[in-house]
Parts: C-alpha cells; sequence; structure tokens
C-alpha cells in the first residue's frame, strides 16, 4: 500500500470513529443534529443510516428541535437507563463475567490509553471503557498513524498499526458487536438502530483492515 493509501486510509478511519465516538457519548445536540442534516445530502442507499436520513430529508428544518427532543429521550432510555431495557455501553458489562461495570477491561483500555500517553478528558465522568471513549482512543491512534506515515517514520507506523490491530481486536471487537445487536433489538428510532449497525460495519470492516496492514 502507498503512503499517500495508508494516509487517506487512516484519515477515514479517524473520522468515522469520531463520529461513533461523539454519537454515543451524549444525546445528540442541536449542532449535532445540523452536522446530521449535512451529512444526509447524497448519502448512497446501503448507508446502515439511510433510512434515518430519508426520514430527516421528509421533515422541515424548523422541526430539528423536536427530533432532538426525541433523540434525547432515546439516547437517556436506551444508554442511561431510563428504560424498560437498557443498553450499556461500557466493554466490561460485556466481556466480564459478573456483567458489571468497573471490572478488568475497565483497567485494561485505561492502561492502554496511558501508554500512548493519553487520559479521560476531565469532564469525562463515566467508566474508561465506554464506547465513546474507546473509539475516540482509535481515532487518535489512526491521526498519529497518519503523521508518522507523513513523516516517513515507518517504525512508528508499525509500532502504531500493531497497537491498533491489538486493541480493536482485544477491546473493541471483544464487546461492541454484541451491543450493537441489543441496540438494534430495543431502538425505537431509525437513528440509533441505524448508528448500532454502523457502528458494527466499522467494527467488522477495520478488523480486516488492520489485519491486511
Amino acid at each position: 500500500m502507498q503512503t499517500s493509501d495508508i494516509i487517506e486510509l487512516m484519515g477515514e478511519r479517524a473520522l468515522a470513529y469520531r463520529f461513533l465516538s461523539r454519537a454515543f457519548r451524549t444525546a445528540p445536540d442541536a449542532a449535532f443534529i445540523a452536522a446530521l442534516r449535512e451529512a444526509a445530502k447524497d448519502r448512497p442507499a446501503d448507508d446502515p443510516l439511510a433510512e434515518f436520513f430519508a426520514e430527516l430529508d421528509s421533515r422541515d428544518a424548523a422541526e430539528d428541535e423536536a427530533l432532538r427532543i426525541d433523540l434525547a429521550a432515546e439516547y437517556n432510555r436506551l444508554f442511561l437507563g431510563m428504560g424498560p431495557h437498557p443498553v450499556a455501553p461500557y466493554e466490561s458489562v460485556y466481556t466480564s463475567p459478573e456483567h458489571l461495570l468497573m471490572q478488568e477491561a475497565r483497567d485494561e483500555v485505561l492502561t492502554a490509553y496511558r501508554s500512548q500517553g493519553l487520559d479521560a478528558p476531565d469532564d469525562f465522568d463515566l467508566p474508561e471503557d465506554h464506547l465513546a471513549l474507546e473509539c475516540a482512543f482509535v481515532a487518535e491512534l489512526a491521526d498519529r498513524t497518519a503523521e508518522a506515515c507523513a513523516k516517513g517514520d515507518g517504525e512508528a507506523v508499525g509500532e502504531l498499526v500493531a497497537f491498533e490491530r491489538a486493541f480493536v481486536e482485544n477491546h473493541v471487537a471483544s464487546w461492541v458487536p454484541a451491543f450493537c445487536d441489543d441496540v438494534e433489538a430495543h431502538a425505537r428510532t431509525s437513528f440509533y438502530r441505524g448508528l448500532a449497525a454502523l457502528a458494527r460495519e466499522q467494527v467488522e470492516a477495520d478488523r480486516e483492515v488492520l489485519a491486511g496492514l
């Protein structure tokens, strides 16, 4: 793979994971709804969010506040335990025998973050194995890989790719597909059903991409 191809690939990966990080971290605000409207333009028919984008296109922008409220309610119901079928966006819940928060996975991902000189943001007051933080971490690693590639630092590129491959395989891919299954099963809105499908698709494709580098 050419240097320019790797840089482009890493940029695409970073963009995808940052979108997922934002979408799963908090309920949508007005700016996020506006960004979704912009993203809806010229999307392919097989986009996992195609159903949501079609609904968004059929609605007037004046209705965006009502949409924001609906999606916030869905987010709270699914991910903050404010409904009968909560879906916990934490690796520990899916990978620990007890299905509890703050288990071994949390300690492992925190060690991984710190090994790369990173930590949870000061305003992030949730367990560090939250999906949003794991996605943000992968995005940061992709950016660093692109930067190292642009500088011609092959050794750094190799080390970063190996680290990303291990992190995605041992952490992200170990639980996100099951989490996405649960979101799809319990989501009422096309946005969160589509988001779950998008996350699953991204993780499964990323495993193959990283394995081939």
